[in-house]
């Protein structure tokens, strides 16, 4: 097997695994006797925490010689894997159940800037490998997963999740075990320290307002995502028809993922993004404010041209614009800012709007969310445009 096929593989094993995890949370954490509040606070709690553990993580690759980023990808898995089994296995109080979903939530998050430095180191090599295509490969399976598991949960219980869980991380491991290890460069060999992502977002001015857009518009999607089953229930939906909306949502990511490395060749990469800032609105508004299901989906399908065309491009963009020394900081930093502060305000405000004020009040914020983070896209558009003219 080639590394090109081995690393789509891994996309495509390690987003199934993260369907089991993330795209049922509110889901399984009801079924555990959460609130929607509670729920908040573990999705935004894990948010948080990944906000210090991913560059945490990033750093400590670069710092243990000996430990490849296969390795670290396997520990960080196995240690989600026995937290996700004590939540499902074992009769825990509530807030251990808190605890230790915001500890596996928070670790796959930082799972990810690895996953993304293991392309581009191979790319670096001159191993072909296609970092769009892989993830896109990624959004397939978690869009499979999601149809799966929908109709699987409805038939028996949440807890087929661990089962699922447990069972793609042993393909993970094999998988990793089989790839010729990889070694975070040390770039100080070249007489240039690491950035770390304070320094990096404030040395990339018109990356750092892209993310800060970014991480509005995530807070709205965030808080759909989180919040779907709800939406789902209020129209008269259940799990399976939660399953299929997710499924569409995540199927839609796999060309836009596809076409991402071609895409930034061809095109102003700034421009993609404000492309991807007005699919955004489109997404999250229609997704809070559809008439009908059949708007509903159409608006679920934009996921594609919003979220899938931003995390490519945005990808991209680092390992084309930002020094060799501030790479692995700059995927860290899109953690931080998306996953991290962004999951962190859409799914804590969310929560606590839905069960004090209705499902309105959360349509609102994520309105108000997405309206604003589109703007300041647009004025980092606005401000790349002329930093060029002059």
């Amino acid at each position: 097997m080639s590394i090109y096929t081995k690393y789509n593989s891994l996309q495509t094993l390690y987003w199934f695994a993260c369907c089991c995890i993330m795209g049922f949370v509110a889901v399984f954490l009801k079924y555990c006797g959460l609130t929607n509040s509670e729920i908040g606070i573990v999705s935004g709690g894990g948010g948080v925490f990944s906000i210090f553990l991913s560059p945490y993580v990033s750093s400590l690759v670069g710092k243990l010689k000996k430990i490849s980023l296969q390795q670290m990808m396997m520990l960080i898995l196995g240690i989600a894997l026995v937290c996700f089994a004590i939540i499902t296995f074992l009769k825990v109080p509530v807030l251990v159940t808190m605890v230790l979903y915001i500890l596996m939530y928070a670790l796959m998050l930082s799972a990810v800037p690895i996953m993304t430095m293991i392309a581009m180191n191979y790319l670096e090599q001159g191993v072909h490998v296609d970092f769009g295509t892989a993830r896109g490969m990624g959004s397939t399976s978690w869009a499979v997963g999601a149809l799966v598991f929908g109709k699987i949960i409805d038939w028996f219980d949440p807890r087929v999740l661990t089962i699922g869980y447990i069972t793609t991380c042993i393909f993970i491991f094999l998988l990793l075990i089989s790839m010729p290890p990889l070694y975070q460069r040390n770039v100080q060999t070249k007489e240039v320290k690491e950035g770390s992502v304070f320094v990096v977002a404030k040395k990339y001015k018109v990356f750092t307002i892209l993310l800060l857009g970014f991480t509005f518009m995530f807070a709205g999607a965030s808080s759909l995502a989180t919040y779907l089953i709800n939406i789902i229930q209020s129209i008269g939906g259940n799990t399976s028809l939660l399953g299929i909306v997710m499924f569409a949502m995540a199927f839609s990511e796999m060309p836009i993922m596809s076409l991402s490395s071609r895409l930034v060749k061809r095109y102003n990469p700034i421009t993609l993004i404000t492309i991807a800032a007005i699919f955004y609105i489109l997404r999250n508004i229609g997704l809070c404010f559809a008439p009908n299901l059949v708007i509903f989906i159409l608006a679920a399908c934009c996921q594609g041209f919003s979220y899938a065309l931003m995390t490519g491009v945005i990808t991209y963009y680092v390992n084309y614009n930002l020094e060799l020394q501030d790479r692995m900081s700059g995927q860290t930093l899109i953690g931080i800012m998306t996953s991290g502060i962004g999951s962190t305000l859409g799914n804590v405000l969310g929560g606590f709007l839905i069960d004090g004020f209705g499902m309105i009040a959360m349509y609102i914020f994520v309105t108000i969310c997405t309206l604003l983070g589109a703007c300041i896209v647009f004025w980092a558009k606005y401000l790349s445009t002329k930093s060029t003219l002059s």
